[in-house]
Order: C-alpha cells, then structure tokens, then sequence
C-alpha cells in the first residue's frame, strides 16, 4: 500500500487557463494519463473547490495532452488528502447507501425515553 506521500496527485496548469487537480497514473511522450481530474476554482468567498472537470461522463481515466500544459507540480500532503475524500466521495457513499440497505432499524422497539426525569436513590 501507498503512503499519502508516495501518491502521485499533481495540479496541472492548462493553456486555456484552467487548473486542475489529479492522480496521475503514468506518461508517456505526449501524454499524461491521469484519473479522477477535479477542476480548481476560487469560490466568491476566496475558497479554493474541486469541481468535476467532466461532470456528465462516468469515465474515471482521462488523457492530457503535453502540448496543452504550461507546467505540473506535485502538491502538499494537505491538498493530497483533500483531493483524495473529494474523488472518492462516490465511493464512499455507494458504500453508505448498500450498508443503509441492508440494515433494518426497528425504531419502535429501540426507542429512548427522554420523557422520564432521572430519579437518585440517596441512602
């Protein structure tokens, strides 16, 4: 297994300016293949946020071009972790969404009483 300091998270600058955020998985002459890409935006509070940079494709795998980036670096182990419950948030919540499923709450029966004041026995 990786540590977070060995995972290949890179922000990307592209010619048409904008920035983004992925896993990059290899590269080749011309290209860098990369998953799960987040676009970086500044949100009117001066919040940096991931966005979806393909939002209506279920593909995770995408090929960047090298023509079209101006520069790549690796990003701090904070950004990293970030990026990573960003990206897997998906999975995540498939995950909560099968175990909801499959479990039955009985409320009825596992209800508290909140009703009934506390009552101490003083000897």
């Amino acid at each position: 297994m990786e540590t977070i300091q060995e995972v290949d998270v890179r922000h990307f600058k592209l010619t048409n300016g904008e920035n983004l955020i992925c896993y990059v998985q290899s590269s080749t002459e011309h290209a860098f293949i990369v998953e799960r890409p987040a676009a970086v935006q500044v949100s009117p509070a001066g919040i940096w946020t991931f966005n979806d940079w393909f939002p209506f494709s279920d593909k995770k795998v995408f090929k960047i071009m090298k023509r079209f980036v101006i520069n790549h670096t690796e990003v701090v182990t904070e950004t990293k972790e970030s990026y990573i419950k960003y990206s897997c948030q998906d999975e995540i919540r498939d995950t909560i969404e099968t175990y909801s499923d499959n479990y039955e709450y009985d409320t009825e029966n596992d209800q508290l009483d909140f009703d009934e004041p506390e009552t101490k026995t003083i000897h």
